[in-house]
C-alpha cells in the first residue's frame, strides 16, 4: 500500500513529494526529495494506505520539463526531508510549485508523469509536463531512498493554494 509515481517519459525525472505528517506544525505536511525515476519505471514514495490522502508532487528533468502546480514551498538542491513551511537558505535553494493530488478511495495510487509531446489522456492520474528554465541542477548526492511508514493521522492542515513568498 502506498503512493507511487511512474515516469512515462523517455528521460530520467527528479521528484519531490509532500505528504501528511502530524509532527509538522502549523501545516501538518512534510516534503521529501529527491527521487530519481528512470524512464518507464515506477517509484514507491510514501508508505501506508493512500486512501483518502492528499499528496503534493513536483518533478523536473534536465530537458526543461517540469511537473507541478500552485502550492509553493522552498526546496534545496540536495536530498531533504523537512516540514512543508521550513525554508532553506543558500544558493542551491528555490521556491517551486507542487501539484495537489487527491487520491480518493485507493489504497495504492500511481501518478503517471508524461511529457507534453505524448498524447496524454485526461485521466486524473496523469500529470503533463510544462516547459521551465533549466537552472536547477541536482548533484550525485541529491537523491534519497524510498521512505518508511507514515505517522498517525491527526488534525490535517493543508498547504495554501498559490501562496508564494
Amino acid at each position: 500500500m502506498g503512493f507511487y509515481v511512474r515516469n512515462s517519459t523517455s528521460n530520467p525525472i527528479s521528484v519531490a513529494v509532500g505528504y501528511y505528517d502530524s509532527g509538522c506544525s502549523p501545516i501538518t505536511y512534510a516534503k521529501r526529495g529527491w527521487y530519481r525515476i528512470e524512464p518507464g519505471r515506477r517509484a514507491f514514495l510514501v508508505a501506508g494506505s493512500a486512501a483518502n490522502q492528499t499528496f503534493y508532487v513536483y518533478g523536473h528533468d534536465s530537458f526543461g520539463n517540469s511537473w507541478g502546480g500552485d502550492f509553493y514551498t522552498d526546496v534545496p538542491r540536495e536530498a531533504f526531508t523537512r516540514c512543508w513551511i521550513a525554508s532553506c537558505q543558500g544558493q542551491g535553494c528555490r521556491s517551486v510549485g507542487f501539484e495537489e493530488i487527491n487520491v480518493g478511495n485507493f489504497e495504492n495510487y500511481t501518478l503517471n508523469l508524461v511529457d507534453s509531446t505524448q498524447s496524454a489522456s485526461k485521466s486524473r492520474r496523469t500529470l503533463v509536463a510544462k516547459k521551465r528554465k533549466t537552472n536547477f541542477k541536482l548533484g550525485k548526492f541529491s537523491f534519497i531512498k524510498p521512505p518508511g511508514k507514515l505517522g498517525k493521522l491527526g488534525k490535517n492542515r493543508k498547504p495554501l493554494y498559490g501562496k508564494r513568498k
